[in-house]
This record gives structure tokens, sequence and C-alpha cells, in this order.
């Protein structure tokens, strides 16, 4: 007696299985991811420099105008003079502000106008740098001022490497992180609907997709 025919299954050879679409969708989350943490980094990175930058301007030693005082400087190299009165980020000096340094030896520092604009306001402090001087060696440094009473000189480090730098940093990896996360995502799509056609084709062929 003869055998009834085994059934066949409709994933017999001549029609496989379809597999899956790649890449995987799991790729999307690492876009995803790639694009929050170069937000969420460079706001960090921005917050950090923000509050860095007003205890750094905080730290300022203060001489009124006019008056007499003593900076204490512990580092030779480059220091700004710093101009403070109110407007300061928008306007110029209200009046004409005379200043003389004398070094720890009791000699004259040559002070350099600052020609660039560079102003600030934070922490209740606003300012636009004056003059620029070179500190020979460390020590107390007199500062003699004259003119208007509405204004108070600031001595301290420059700001502006230090601030352009962590915004630099802080535009870079939001910037970088964005544009690498929208590129993988990008990149997966293109892959995955290439893939769905070729998958689609070979079904309507009826041929089996080699891979």
């Amino acid at each position: 007696m003869s055998q009834p025919p085994f059934p066949t299954s409709p994933n017999s050879v001549g029609t496989p299985a379809p597999r899956p679409i790649t890449p995987s969708g799991r790729w999307f989350a690492l876009g995803g991811a790639l694009i929050a943490l170069g937000i969420i980094g460079g706001i960090a990175i921005g917050g950090f420099g923000f509050l860095q930058t007003s205890a750094r301007i905080d730290d300022f030693q203060r001489v009124k105008v006019p008056g007499s005082g003593v900076v204490n400087l512990s580092e030779s190299g480059g220091y700004t003079v710093y101009v403070e009165y109110s407007g300061a980020s928008s306007r110029g000096t209200p009046g004409t502000v005379n200043l003389r340094v004398l070094d720890p030896d009791g000699k004259h520092v040559e002070l350099h106008k600052y020609d660039a604009t560079i102003t600030y306001s934070f922490g209740g402090h606003e300012g636009r740098a004056g003059f620029s001087f070179e500190a020979a060696k460390p020590g107390a440094y007199r500062v003699t001022t004259a003119g208007s009473s509405q204004v108070t000189v600031a001595v301290g480090r420059g700001l502006g490497p230090s601030f352009v730098g962590t915004l630099l940093g802080a535009l870079a990896l939001g910037f970088g992180g964005v544009v690498l996360g929208v590129l993988v995502i990008v990149v997966v799509v293109v892959k995955r609907s290439a893939n769905k056609r070729d998958a689609a084709a070979g079904r309507s062929s009826g041929r089996p997709l080699e891979y």
C-alpha cells in the first residue's frame, strides 16, 4: 500500500522563510542616544564654563576710583585691568580713568590699552577690559586710580581664551553629537529601505534571496 504524500511546508525549498530586515532597529536607539549625549553634554560644558567664569570674576581684586590699593598677584605673567561700572557691557567709560601700577619693587609697570572690546556681566559685576600689563614676578602691586567715582577697577587674568575655549568645546560636542546621531539614523533608514525593497522583489519573483 502506498503511503499518502507527506504534506509540504509553506517554507519548503523555493520559498524560504522571510529574513529579518537589517540593520537592526536598535541602531535608531544608538542614533538617538548620540543626539541626546551631544545636546546634554554641550549644555553641561557650557553651564560649567559659565559658573567657572563667574567665579573667576568674583575673585578679581578691586580698587575704587579714585583711590589706591594693593593687589596680591600669586603668579607672574599677563594680567588685565577691567573697568567696572553700570552699563559697561553696552557703553563706554563714564569719564576719564587714570591708572598707575607699581610692582613689588616700587617700579612703574607699563600699561597697554586694550584695543579689543571684551565685556562681562556676571554675578552683579559688569565691566570691560581697559588695560593689560605683564607682572614680572609675584607679589604686592600697588594700584592708584583717579577719575570718575562711578567706576571700580578690577585686576585679574584675561577672560577671553578660557571662556572662548569652553564655549567652542560645548558647541563642538553638541554639534558633533547631533550630526553623528543624525548620520547614523539616515544610514540605517536608507539601508533598511533598500533591504525591504530587495525582499519585496524576491517574494514577487518567487526566487530565494542571496545574502
